[in-house]
């Protein structure tokens, strides 16, 4: 008899530690659980540091540049020439662009959007002698960008990056870019000191 009680009483105490034990783990698993949730949902949240402009901010961006003329007035060395750049990049205000509504993202989406073109006139004066005066548009791209673009990219931004010895010329970069939308690529314009040009497309290599 006090043997069976004795094995009585050591079952009791297994099961009871079995029980706490397997409480134990259903309260760490449900705290794991909790966590991880938290986890998910905080990775769920957006970042307001690194959202996009808006759809508004985008298009008051390219309204604003309508009546914008930015200009480059500067000379460079180049072994014994002298040469001179002019460069004017400007609005045609023609409304010559229309972009399909499949393309855009916000504001109106059941018309098209109609804008206009950029150019960029760019002359050199190598010492006292006019080597190029020319007004490029978005079509002296068309090696370097796709059939899309042709039809409804415009030259937007630009930028002049000097004299680059790869290339033997005067580099000048632009954003060819359908309008209110992310599809565009880079693409540049290298004059060499006779006025010479050639269209680099968006893999092109410049010396550092």
């Amino acid at each position: 008899m006090y043997k069976l009680l004795i094995g009585s009483i050591c079952l009791i105490f297994l099961a009871s530690c079995n029980g706490n034990s397997h409480q134990a783990a259903k309260s760490n698993l449900k705290s794991d659980s909790t966590d991880g949730q938290k986890m998910a949902d905080s990775n769920i949240q957006p970042d307001s540091d690194e959202m996009g402009p808006s759809f508004d901010e985008v298009k008051n961006e390219l309204l604003s540049r309508y009546d914008k003329v930015e200009r480059i007035d500067t000379t460079i060395v180049i072994d014994d020439d002298s040469l001179h750049i002019h460069e004017k990049y400007y609005c045609l205000k023609d409304n010559a662009v229309i972009v399909p509504k499949k393309y855009l993202w916000g504001g109106d989406k059941t018309k098209d959007f109609i804008t206009h073109n950029f150019v960029s006139d760019i002359t050199v004066i190598k010492n006292k002698d006019t080597v190029i005066n020319k007004i490029f548009t978005v079509k002296d791209f068309n090696s370097a960008i796709f059939p899309e673009e042709r039809q409804y990219a415009i030259l937007f931004n630009r930028s002049f990056h000097g004299y680059d010895k790869l290339h033997n010329g005067l580099v000048f970069g632009y954003s060819i870019t359908i309008p209110l939308t992310d599809v565009g690529r880079p693409a540049y314009i290298a004059i060499n000191k006779n006025g010479g040009y050639k269209i680099l497309d968006e893999y092109a290599k410049f010396e550092k």
